[in-house]
């Protein structure tokens, strides 16, 4: 069984953030690891099975801000699942347990003031997942050390490349844009917060 490298982890937190992590994991018994980064999802949570502890992992590229609060949100599958055993992933056992974990980190000693006030007003909405609400990964997204090209930021019309797909950028239906991928002539509902690469220098210049 391979323990929590606490070293590597505490690297990945904000400084103020570490204390409360450190007495959390003293007290439960969960593998924390920090791995590559996944297109599919920022962290997850497996549940001790077989002999083998709790486990939460979070993708290493993250920014501290955003590390820690996929950090949380996993932490508190774990508490979710501890006292209730069955229950819904994201329902109101789950975030009963998001909002009282996250607690200790809402200080300015912790977080900047956009993402401290971002987070305030997810935690009022407490929507199933961070991903879900596009304020605090704005905020969020706003620390990293090296921001992506953003759906949003492109202007209508515009060709840009995801995954292995070529789109066209078309109109916002509500939440997402309606996108064309030029290879099988499909139409997508894209989130506006998706990372996208396009060619087009004078697009890269104009969404920074």
């Amino acid at each position: 069984m391979r323990a929590t490298d606490t070293a590597r982890l505490r690297e990945h937190l904000p400084v103020a953030a570490w204390p409360p992590v450190e007495a959390w994991l003293r007290e439960h018994p969960v593998q924390v690891r920090v791995v590559r980064d996944r297109r599919s999802k920022l962290g997850d949570y497996r549940s001790a099975h077989a002999g083998h502890p709790a486990r939460v992992t979070v993708n290493a590229g993250l920014n501290p801000y955003a590390f820690l609060v996929t950090l949380v949100h996993e932490f508190a599958h774990h508490m979710a699942f501890t006292k209730h055993r069955r229950s819904d992933p994201h329902g109101s056992e789950w975030r009963a347990e998001y909002k009282r974990l996250m607690q200790p980190f809402l200080s300015l000693a912790v977080l900047p003031p956009d993402v401290l006030t971002a987070l305030l007003l997810h935690l009022c909405k407490a929507p199933a997942s961070s991903c879900a609400d596009p304020l605090l990964m704005r905020a969020l997204h706003r620390h990293d050390p090296e921001p992506a090209l953003r759906l949003e930021q492109l202007p209508e019309r515009a060709l840009f490349h995801y995954h292995t797909g070529i789109y066209v950028k078309g109109p916002r239906l509500r939440k997402r844009f309606r996108c064309e991928c030029l290879s099988n002539r499909r139409i997508y509902l894209m989130d506006p917060l998706l990372e996208v690469r396009t060619h087009d220098p004078a697009l890269v210049a104009r969404a920074s």
